[in-house]
């Protein structure tokens, strides 16, 4: 039998040749648009914190920075290489129910307008969409932490075999809290569910830090999600593992076998996404259940009417009207059954009784049929004014490029008009007033603006509507 000291030699070996393999895959700095734009790295980690949702532009390995493809513009304007990627969060539609009483959603903690505190009611608990939201579905500042235990699989309907050798990272992984030693185990499937190549276990302990964060870790075991002074605002490290499709034992051979991709989660990962190149490998991608394009309404001495409308519905159950006084805390008023799955355009309408004088604060909680929910950005409508025919609003080119131009009509004329663009988690990242004398065609120049999906909110004569535009 070997000695005692061989087998200790050969263990430390071991573990050397293991810490080696994961400091190889390890993500030394990174590039959001938080604050505009926001770099940091290992060696150098930027003292500033987020605390809101930013978006993943690029990402360096090996001495190599990767664009995501989010805003290669910006990266280049800010005179930076880059080798041009194109990465998108997994599709992650479900977790299953959860039953594990420590897990959480984490968010930048003014992600929920309350910077330091809960916002009433709280984020919708809905841990699928906090893992693929963003422009690509690459959220820096969303996640969950201590995920259950459990097994993801998603399909794959093509992976370019040229990929597997060409050095170029191929999974992206993300690590927001604090990581312990169990390991998360990623692995490519064939038709029939068994493993191609070798399956890769990560264990983010051995990974270096390359920014820090500001986080609210609400409770994701309740619904509503509560929030405890101890996760409160809370700073934590942020780490990103990354690896080529060779690391997986996948070849230019086996390559064409492959037909899914699996995350078996250990039951403590604390993830914002997990990301594939796009460029490498086809996904099954199905939409988010509802997209909404339009919310507006209009606010009447007795009432107030409000209007909206979906592009498509994926087993939407009902919309739920909830109304606040002060812009923060809201209470249901009324319910709207839902199409349930639809591809065509549906127009829905709620009128709420009500007498309250001044400004009246409204959004949508929109419930899917396995009960997850996600809330509309919110409306301000101001009572008692004399109001002309509904507002509506169209932006003409969308996608636009450095000029939004929105036309306004069946507002009353000659009234002073706000526009605020919002991502779609609800973060404003531009607001301009317009005067009396600007009319009903409002220029917007977003030449900054980073290319991606947001919400335009108008605002004018006590009437308020929001629709989808795109920058390029």
């Amino acid at each position: 039998m070997p000695s005692k000291t061989i087998l200790l030699a050969a263990i430390c070996l071991l573990q050397a040749k293991y810490a080696s393999a994961q400091s190889v895959n390890n993500v030394t700095e990174i590039i959001t648009d938080f604050g505009g734009f926001f770099q940091s790295s290992t060696t150098a980690i930027n003292p500033v914190k987020p605390d809101n949702s930013h978006d993943l532009l690029a990402f360096t390995l090996s001495g190599t920075r990767y664009s995501t493809g989010v805003d290669d513009a910006l990266l280049t304007a800010r005179g930076l290489t880059f080798v041009a990627g194109q990465y998108k969060g997994l599709p992650v539609e479900s977790l299953g129910t959860i039953t594990d009483p420590n897990t959480k959603v984490g968010l930048g903690a003014s992600y929920d307008g309350v910077p330091n505190g809960a916002s009433s009611p709280p984020p919708s608990n809905n841990i699928p969409f906090y893992l693929r939201d963003g422009r690509n579905g690459l959220n820096l500042g969303t996640g969950t932490a201590n995920a259950p235990a459990g097994t993801l699989t998603f399909t794959i309907s093509q992976v370019v075999p040229a990929a597997a050798a060409d050095g170029i990272p191929d999974i992206l992984v993300t690590q927001f809290a604090d990581p312990s030693s169990a390991q998360d185990r990623y692995q490519f499937l064939d038709a029939n569910g068994q493993v191609v190549g070798n399956t890769v276990a990560v264990t983010f302990t051995n990974i270096g830090v390359v920014a820090n964060w500001t986080a609210d870790f609400y409770e994701a075991s309740k619904n509503p999600m509560t929030l405890t002074s101890g996760f409160t605002r809370t700073d934590r490290p942020l780490r990103l593992w990354s690896a080529d499709l060779s690391a997986f034992g996948i070849t230019a051979a086996n390559a064409s076998a492959i037909r899914g991709f699996q995350v078996l989660l250990s039951g403590s990962s604390d993830i914002a996404f997990v990301a594939y190149n796009a460029q490498a490998a086809t996904f099954f991608n199905p939409p988010l259940p509802v997209e909404l394009t339009a919310f507006g309404g209009e606010a009447a001495t007795t009432q107030t009417t409000l209007t909206w409308q979906t592009a498509q519905e994926v087993n939407s159950a009902a919309f739920e009207v909830q109304a606040s006084t002060d812009g923060r805390t809201f209470r249901t008023v009324g319910r709207v059954q839902a199409a349930g799955t639809s591809s065509q355009r549906r127009q829905y309408s709620y009128q709420h009784p009500t007498t309250q004088a001044g400004v009246r604060y409204y959004r949508l909680l929109q419930i899917d049929q396995d009960g997850t929910s996600t809330t509309s950005p919110v409306l301000a409508l101001t009572a008692g004014r004399k109001t002309g025919q509904p507002l509506q609003v169209t932006a003409a080119p969308n996608p636009f490029g450095s000029q939004l131009v929105l036309t306004v009509a069946g507002a009353e004329a000659g009234q002073p008009t706000t526009v605020e663009l919002l991502t779609l988690a609800g973060r404003r990242v531009h607001q301009q007033a317009f005067p009396a004398s600007a009319g009903q065609l409002l220029t917007l120049e977003l030449a900054q603006l980073p290319a991606g999906m947001y919400l335009a909110r108008v605002a004018v004569a006590g009437q308020s509507a929001v629709l989808k535009v795109v920058k390029q």
